[in-house]
């Protein structure tokens, strides 16, 4: 009993020892050094293509070099059809981006691209800032940034200047109205089994065409392509002496419509928004359930392009004279719908634009009945030239008959002749 009770008191003594001992041995741990990247001299992507020369540009971090260019990931790895390859893009133009390893940059990370250790070179046409770092050489400003695709068509896609600084090249783009050529349409994007790369052919229905080009890996891979025709999105990547499309994701591809020279149903619709995005300049607008036709002379309505804007256009040349009317799918009525549009003129001579709805229009606009829209802002002498100017928001309740239920359509109606031709632009056409 006396050998249990000094042990009882030995540990009691000690437990005080013991407990001094654990609060002074405190383990303190080092703080993590902050990761600092210099900035440098500051280029834009247009200004940093613009230093190829023929032979790849090596990057260092001499005193007066260019050290950094900022932009927006448009495209990143995750869907699996890019690998170690991002594509980026700031307001002057695009890049691809050739990473060191895998992950680290996703789509809508604003970066800055430090570029000591990187080099600029082609590879098979595509311009690159190729052995980036995503730890050494990016550091992200900023996450979930929006870049908007810009809307093009594929004759532009494929033309010339495309390659090397082209002004396209490793951009986010949009084509409206295209479709895969029929012999693909059995076929899947890539081969998900043996995991190979394939080339299917996308086309508008001018018959122009470029590659779509797809990773086995790619999480879409097995997927058969569709059938119809609507917008596509992608990034316009370039290989040997040609335009290739990469999908970023499989959710912008919605090809759905009837395709090429189907007849579309033209069922009524509650409501449209029309930005004419797919209309090529100089020629006739041709957009599914749309009019497009004239009671006098024999020029129409034709698409208008001025730099990425896209807008119908009504313009005579000399010696012409047209009343041109251009005339909206069926809409279905309700007492809440609003109309509104753009419009800009240049060369202002006369007011020849007017805007008209009918409730009982069936394709012949000179034996349907219209009534005019009043309180529309319309571009007009006051107005700059190629200065869009908003219509305002009309209530279509207060323009068509009292009580009306049914369908209806509006018109842009235009009259001109040798002397009274002011062009007119109209854009952004909603009712809703």
């Amino acid at each position: 009993m006396l050998r249990t009770h000094c042990n009882h008191l030995k540990a009691l003594l000690a437990l005080p020892l013991l407990l001094v001992l654990a609060t002074g041995c405190k383990k303190e741990f080092d703080t993590p050094p902050v990761r600092s990247i210099p900035q440098g001299s500051v280029v834009t992507i247009a200004q940093l293509k613009a230093m190829y020369q023929g032979l790849p540009v090596h990057f260092s971090d001499t005193a007066g070099a260019v050290n950094t260019v900022y932009a927006v990931v448009t495209a990143d790895e995750q869907n699996g059809n890019l690998y170690k390859n991002i594509y980026v893009q700031d307001h002057t133009g695009a890049i691809a981006v050739r990473l060191l390893a895998s992950g680290g940059l996703y789509q809508g990370d604003s970066i800055r691209i430090y570029l000591p250790g990187t080099v600029l070179s082609p590879y098979n046409g595509l311009m690159q800032i190729d052995s980036v770092s995503a730890d050494n050489n990016v550091v992200k400003q900023a996450t979930g940034v929006s870049v908007a695709p810009r809307t093009t068509l594929i004759n532009e896609l494929t033309a010339a200047n495309f390659g090397l600084g082209g002004p396209l090249q490793s951009m986010l783009v949009k084509f409206n109205d295209v479709e895969f050529a029929a012999s693909d349409t059995g076929l899947t994007y890539a081969n998900a089994v043996t995991q190979q790369t394939m080339n299917r052919t996308l086309e508008n229905c001018g018959g122009n065409t470029a590659v779509v080009r797809s990773s086995g890996y790619a999480n879409f891979a097995g997927q058969h392509l569709p059938t119809g025709k609507g917008p596509f999105t992608g990034i316009a990547s370039w290989f040997g002496s040609a335009a290739q499309l990469y999908i970023r994701d499989i959710n912008e591809v919605q090809l759905t419509g009837p395709r090429c020279g189907a007849t579309p149903s033209c069922a009524p619709v509650a409501s449209l928004s029309e930005d004419f995005s797919s209309v090529v300049g100089g020629q006739a607008i041709a957009l599914d359930c749309w009019k497009n036709t004239y009671t006098q002379g024999s020029v129409a309505w034709r698409g208008n392009v001025t730099g990425n804007d896209r807008s119908a256009e009504a313009r005579l040349s000399l010696g012409q004279a047209s009343t041109m009317w251009l005339v909206t799918p069926q809409l279905i009525f309700s007492p809440s719908l609003h109309l509104s549009f753009s419009s800009a003129k240049v060369n202002w001579v006369s007011n020849g634009l007017t805007v008209w709805v009918s409730t009982n229009f069936t394709g012949d606009v000179a034996s349907a009945t219209w009534t005019q829209v009043n309180g529309a802002t319309i571009a007009g002498q006051a107005d700059a030239d190629n200065t869009w100017v908003p219509s305002g928001s009309i209530a279509l309740s207060g323009i068509l008959p009292s009580g009306f239920s049914g369908n209806f359509v509006v018109a842009f109606k235009y009259q001109g002749d040798a002397a009274n031709s002011t062009t007119f632009r109209i854009d952004n056409v909603q009712v809703n």
